[in-house]
């Protein structure tokens, strides 16, 4: 799978917003002031509202200096009301962002993934194996006999760096192997319910911001 993207654009701010363009210089001001807050504050925001609906970390969301392994990217461009906005980017994401346990194998294992808040699930299940099914395991992953198999169940391998990631064999090539992967940030960030609560927390602040902003340049 390739890489997603999306984009918020402060041009659906809301309509008391808006009617600031036609009002005095001063009130340019608090304009330009309040973009600019949308700029700098809200990824953050969204990074709080994705993290309310999947089960990925605020941290992982957006990435700052100090994270560098963010699960995506975000670039904001644009300096008015009708072109500010967030550009999210991102490939799909392996089970480990989302609070996957057990993170490395063991002899016997369940791997289980919250994707979605409070829908922790079951995506693999790796059994103790007896000699002889061991002295078998390169012939058959799924029943772990002395049959050929085409699939294997999900199990993790390792992926360097001392981490591992769930893989799953699907055919009876032993190099056909793919790694299992979610969703990515942009699909996250316009899911219905974390869009709803983004939109909702960006016309909340600004309208905070904006207030702070009038007060400032315009007494009011």
């Amino acid at each position: 799978m390739g890489k997603y993207n999306t984009v918020i654009e402060l041009r659906n701010a809301p309509e008391i917003f808006k009617q600031l363009n036609s009002l005095n210089r001063q009130a340019e001001k608090a304009i330009d002031a309040t973009v600019k807050d949308f700029k700098r504050r809200a990824p953050a925001w969204v990074s709080r509202e994705v993290s309310a609906v999947y089960g990925i970390k605020k941290a992982e969301v957006t990435p700052t200096k100090k994270n560098t392994k963010a699960a995506g990217n975000v670039s904001v461009k644009g300096d008015t009301i009708a072109t500010a906005a967030l550009v999210y980017n991102g490939r799909v994401l392996t089970p480990t962002r989302f609070g996957m346990t057990p993170k490395a194998p063991k002899e016997a294992y369940t791997l289980k993934v919250q994707v979605k808040k409070g829908q922790r699930k079951t995506i693999g299940k790796v059994r103790r194996l007896t000699k002889k099914q061991r002295k078998n395991i390169g012939r058959n992953f799924q029943r772990q006999g002395s049959k050929s198999s085409n699939k294997s169940p999900i199990m993790l391998m390792h992926a360097g760096g001392g981490t591992y990631i769930p893989f799953q064999r699907r055919s009876k090539r032993r190099d056909d192997v793919h790694a299992i992967k979610t969703t990515s940030v942009p699909q996250m960030v316009d899911n219905e319910l974390a869009r709803k609560g983004i939109d909702t927390a960006i016309e909340e602040n600004l309208s905070k911001r904006m207030e702070h902003h009038m007060g400032r340049y315009m007494g009011k």
